[in-house]
């Protein structure tokens, strides 16, 4: 019997008033019915790590640095690493949003030929971009003292929602937007051929990760999780932490109403023939517990799933 912890990364309502004309989850809404709802660190990956017994300074994750560690690059005391997730931004009538099909990925090739490309072009001893398969790392020298979000977190919302906060904000928000100017004419596709047209720099905390490590065996493919874990040589049996992405729905072809036949229909069919013992859905600061015996609190009433996963 397992314990599954899973993580809902980016199912978000990035604008209230457009909740109704979302798809009803009956699987998923079931569920939270039924469930015992917490609270927890509204960042996923801050409440996985407090799952394996870590916890990461305030401020910003230290993603870039944990993962360039990983990869075998030399991350120095005096520089700052960011990832650098791939975008595309949407001009509106009225405003810039984030594509609400989320983050872009692209193929080892393409990014290993941009970061070359970055290095050939921008001439300047302070940068660097960096790929580590698909995924693209910024290296900037000297500390930056900003705060950012995820972009998979952001998937159709307003550009100004993401916006870096902290005293160095305006500094990484002129880096971006010089980064957007300079991918403008490469007409760059990602694996399913969406456009890029930006690079979304986050998760440049410098801080290490404290505590003593025990893992649950990881299920899903987060860079950053998966290089603070490790090799995962101590692994807690019979405790799997996963996470389940619109976004990669999406890029499968599918979207938000495919979420129950997916992931929550197999779930809750694990949850009653015993296979799993509980199971924790996070979501934006909110934790939800099931254990077996709450399937009979089938006199609860359902409600549409955003109004309980907030």
């Amino acid at each position: 019997m397992y314990h599954l912890h899973a993580a809902l990364t980016d199912l978000v309502v990035a604008d209230p008033r457009a909740a109704a004309a979302l798809p009803r989850l009956p699987v998923l809404e079931r569920l939270l019915a039924r469930a015992e709802r917490g609270t927890a660190d509204a960042d996923w990956r801050r409440w996985a790590l407090s799952l394996a017994g870590l916890a990461a300074p305030a401020g910003d994750l230290p993603a870039g640095r944990t993962i360039a560690a990983r990869a075998g690059l030399t991350v120095a005391p005096d520089s700052s690493w960011f990832v650098a997730t791939p975008i595309r931004l949407v001009a509106g009538p009225s405003s810039v949003h984030f594509d609400p099909a989320g983050p872009l990925r692209l193929e080892a090739a393409v990014a290993s030929a941009l970061a070359a490309r970055f290095a050939a072009e921008w001439h300047d001893d302070s940068l660097s971009l960096v790929a580590d398969g698909g995924l693209l790392l910024l290296r900037r020298a000297g500390e930056v003292d900003v705060t950012t979000r995820d972009p998979a977190q952001l998937a159709g919302a307003n550009l100004a929602a993401g916006a870096p906060h902290g005293p160095d904000a305006g500094r990484l928000q002129r880096l971006m937007t010089e980064l957007q100017m300079w991918l403008h004419p490469f007409a760059l596709r990602d694996r399913v051929g969406r456009p890029l047209n930006g690079l979304w720099l986050w998760g440049g905390g410098r801080g290490a990760l404290s505590g003593e490590p025990h893992w649950p065996v990881l299920g899903c493919d987060d860079p950053f999780l998966a290089a603070a874990a490790g090799e995962l040589a101590g692994a807690v049996a019979g405790r799997l932490l996963d996470a389940f992405s619109v976004a990669d729905l999406v890029r499968a072809g599918g979207s938000v109403a495919d979420a129950d036949e997916r992931w929550f229909a197999p779930l809750a069919a694990r949850l009653a023939d015993g296979e799993l013992s509980s199971v924790q859905i996070h979501c934006a600061g909110s934790v939800h517990t099931l254990r077996a015996w709450h399937q009979w609190r089938g006199w609860r009433r359902t409600r549409p799933w955003w109004e309980r996963i907030g």
